[in-house]
């Protein structure tokens, strides 16, 4: 088990740890965070409770190897907080796509400074410890470690960070599927790659048409058939620019800052503009 995170949000996680522990015990709970010392682990409605084994210690008055009961959580957010949250992460296609995909935005804060909350841990507010041990400093190393098990276990599974604020994976899913960005987003995902069609040339090739004998005057200009009188205006797309949302504020090959999406849609501004502009 690796006692350094290698997500960023499981580094946030120690990080916010690391602001309020002291770092002699930061230093020794990174070797409890594996199975040597942690004898028994579960961590249930966001709760990780956690069996360690400690030392001999003597200046303690522990003369033989001890177990220590280590219970870590975190503040959770209200049902109304939650129903907020969701609320605003429903409306941008870049947070419900990467969350359907099992993947944390980088910007997820911004979902939750907008209700003036945060998702990650950010001070000793934010953490609920306990430990039978007999170190009078808390956080102890003992609790250190299990933060530590707790920051892998991120890195593996990031919705357990939804999970120990107070909303289920499952719950989550479910509220961003009732929005109509997560419909649609979700029929996309589930949708069946169609199959390749093998072509002889990739330029297509031109074909004789049957052209009749003779051709009067007016089928010559008007045609065999009348043109329709009346046509059916276009609908507009549900979601607009749904293949340049679906790939998030910041894709793979973008490198910017700069959210992806708000470029384009500056540019699309613009040029919407410009067109109008030259119309007129």
């Amino acid at each position: 088990m690796g006692t350094r995170s290698k997500t960023w949000w499981g580094q946030r996680f120690l990080a916010a740890l690391e602001e309020f522990t002291d770092p002699a015990r930061i230093a020794r709970g990174r070797g409890y965070a594996g199975d040597n010392r942690i004898k028994k682990w579960s961590l249930q409605q966001g709760t990780a409770k956690a069996s360690v084994r400690g030392n001999i210690n003597p200046y303690f008055g522990v003369y033989k190897e001890p177990t220590y009961q280590v219970t870590v959580k975190v503040t959770t957010l209200s049902v109304a907080q939650w129903q907020q949250i969701i609320a605003h992460l429903s409306q941008k296609a870049s947070f419900i796509s990467r969350l359907l995909l099992n993947e944390i935005p980088e910007n997820i804060e911004t979902a939750f400074s907008d209700a003036g909350l945060h998702f990650l841990p950010n001070s000793d507010e934010d953490f609920i410890v306990e430990c039978s041990c007999p170190d009078y400093a808390v956080p102890c190393k003992h609790i250190a470690g299990v933060c530590f098990r707790l920051a892998s276990l991120f890195d593996q599974d990031p919705f357990l960070l939804f999970e120990m604020r107070g909303l289920s994976p499952p719950k989550l899913q479910q509220e961003l599927l009732k929005s109509p960005l997560g419909k649609v987003l979700a029929t996309a995902k589930m949708a069946q790659p169609q199959p390749v069609e093998r072509v002889e040339n990739f330029y297509p090739r031109p074909q004789a048409i049957h052209l009749p004998e003779q051709v009067s005057l007016q089928q010559f200009w008007q045609g065999e058939k009348a043109l329709p009188k009346y046509l059916e205006p276009p609908q507009e797309a549900m979601i607009p620019a749904l293949v340049i949302k679906k790939g998030g504020d910041y894709p793979p090959f973008w490198e910017k800052p700069s959210s992806f999406i708000e470029v384009m849609e500056d540019f699309y501004s613009r040029m919407r503009k410009a067109s109008l502009k030259n119309c007129s």
